[in-house]
C-alpha cells in the first residue's frame, strides 16, 4: 500500500511540474508577443496642468501626487522617455527604438512646470516636451509678481529658458496666437470658406513666429509641435513640416508607430483618476 501511495505521489508531483513548467511557457510567450508588438511603438502621454488643491482636479488637471505614481509607475515598467528631438534622431539614423518608449508632454506652458512637474522629472530622471503658446508667455513676463497665481500663471519667457536648460525638458511649438475655441477658427483649424493660400500664410506665420522667438531665447527651434485642442484643418501637416516641425503630437488615443519622418505621435490624455497604469493596459489592448 505504502509503494502506491508512493507511486500515487510521484505521479501527482510529476502532473504538477508538467503544469508549471506549460504555464511558465504561456507566461513566457505572453511576455515575448507583448515585446514583439511593442517594437517600433510609442506610448504618449498627454498631461496640461499639475496643482495640489482638489477643487481644480479634472480631465486637465492632476495633483503633483498623482504625477509621482505615474513616474514611479514609468520607472518601475522599464520605460525610456524621449523628447521629439531624440525621436526623430533615432529615426534619422536608423537606430530602434528602446524596448519600451514613452513621450511625455505637457501642453499649455503652466508655470507648474517649474514648480512641480521638473522636479519630479529629476527625481525619476524622465524627460518631457513642454509644449508653450507664445501668447500665454508674453503676457505672464510683463504682468507684475504680486498678481500672478500659481494656479493660472503661464511659463514667463526666463522660466521657458530655465526649462530648457534642464536635460530632462525640451520646449514644443504649442502655437503662438491660435489656442483659442472660439471666434471664426478653432484652434489651428480653417475658417469658414477659407482659401489654402490664406490658410498656409496663417498657420505657417503664426508657427514660424514662435519659432524664431524660441530660436532666440534658447538657441534652436523646437521639432515638436502639439496641436491646440487636437483640431486640424486640412492640408494643416504639411504647412506645420514646412517650418521645421518633424514630430507633431495629436489627442488621438492610440499607439504611436515609428515609421519615418515627419513622426506623428498619438497621446493618451492623462485625467485626473485615470492613472498611467490604467492607459498603459489601454495601449497594449491596441497594440
Amino acid at each position: 500500500m505504502e509503494k502506491y501511495k508512493s507511486q500515487g505521489f510521484i505521479a501527482s508531483a510529476a502532473g504538477l511540474l508538467a503544469m508549471a513548467v506549460m504555464l511558465g511557457i504561456l507566461f513566457a510567450a505572453t511576455v515575448g508577443a507583448d515585446e514583439v508588438r511593442m517594437q517600433d511603438k510609442l506610448l504618449g502621454l498627454m498631461y496640461h496642468q499639475v496643482l495640489k488643491d482638489p477643487s481644480y482636479h479634472n480631465d486637465y488637471c492632476v495633483s503633483p501626487d498623482e504625477l509621482e505614481e505615474d513616474l514611479k509607475f514609468l520607472s518601475r515598467e522599464g520605460f525610456t522617455s524621449l523628447l521629439p528631438s531624440e525621436a526623430a534622431q533615432l529615426l534619422q539614423n536608423g537606430e530602434e527604438l528602446p524596448e519600451k518608449a514613452v513621450m511625455i508632454s505637457f501642453d499649455d506652458g503652466y508655470e507648474t512646470a517649474v514648480e512641480y512637474v521638473l522636479p519630479l522629472l529629476e527625481k525619476y530622471k524622465m524627460k518631457a516636451v513642454f509644449n508653450i503658446v507664445g501668447d500665454f508667455s508674453d503676457e505672464y513676463t510683463e504682468l507684475p509678481d504680486n498678481e500672478k497665481n500659481l494656479s493660472f500663471a503661464y511659463l514667463s519667457w526666463q522660466e521657458v529658458k530655465t526649462l530648457e536648460e534642464s536635460e530632462y525638458a525640451e520646449i514644443g511649438n504649442h502655437t503662438y496666437s491660435m489656442h483659442l475655441n472660439g471666434g471664426d477658427r478653432q484652434g489651428c483649424s480653417r475658417k469658414y470658406g477659407e482659401d489654402d493660400e490664406s490658410y498656409r500664410k496663417a498657420l505657417y506665420g503664426d508657427i514660424q513666429q514662435l519659432q524664431l522667438k524660441l530660436s532666440q531665447l534658447i538657441g534652436k527651434r523646437p521639432v515638436g509641435f502639439a496641436y491646440p485642442f487636437g483640431l486640424i484643418g486640412e492640408g494643416a501637416d504639411k504647412i506645420i513640416e514646412s517650418a521645421g516641425i518633424t514630430v507633431i503630437m495629436t489627442c488621438e488615443e492610440k499607439p504611436t508607430v515609428l515609421d519615418g519622418l515627419p513622426l506623428t505621435v498619438n497621446r493618451y490624455n492623462r485625467a485626473h483618476g485615470r492613472s498611467a497604469e490604467s492607459i498603459y493596459q489601454k495601449y497594449l489592448s491596441q497594440l
